[in-house]
């Protein structure tokens, strides 16, 4: 079971990987501008701060942070939906055992734990920052 989650896990981790953004350069005017040259925090790699060439999505660290909550949404919900599987399997088969029932139940427990600490979480995000909108 250790093994099925752990390669589960890797397969996750390995796709998420793929999706690497391209790098693009700021050109001379916007460099003079006082852009800086990135592929995460700006539109086609150059984010601007001021002048006449701004970044169109918002501030940098905004950007970064909609980017790990999206994935972290995105992770969680998946990885929720296969522990309840996993968890709802080992009860299903526990077949009448206390000690598998007890562990099954103790998961699950887990599973909703963890569940609702990210709710609360990102519920905490959307407070400090009224204006943060994921997945728009």
């Amino acid at each position: 079971m250790k093994k099925l989650l752990a390669g589960i896990l890797a397969i996750f981790m390995g796709a998420m990987m793929i999706g690497a953004p391209a790098f693009a350069e700021c050109s001379e005017t916007q460099l003079k501008n006082g852009c800086v040259n990135t592929a995460v925090l700006g539109k086609n790699g150059c984010s601007c701060k001021s002048g006449s060439e701004k970044d169109e999505n918002g501030a940098g660290i905004k950007r970064i942070l909609k980017l790990i909550v999206e994935i972290m949404t995105i992770g969680i919900g998946i990885l929720g939906v296969l522990g309840v599987t996993i968890v709802g399997i080992q009860y299903l088969t526990a077949g009448g055992s206390e000690e598998k029932t007890r562990k099954a139940k103790r998961r699950m427990l887990e599973i909703v734990i963890g569940l609702v600490a990210y709710v609360l979480i990102y519920a905490l995000l959307q407070w400090l920052i009224p204006d943060f909108k994921p997945f728009t």
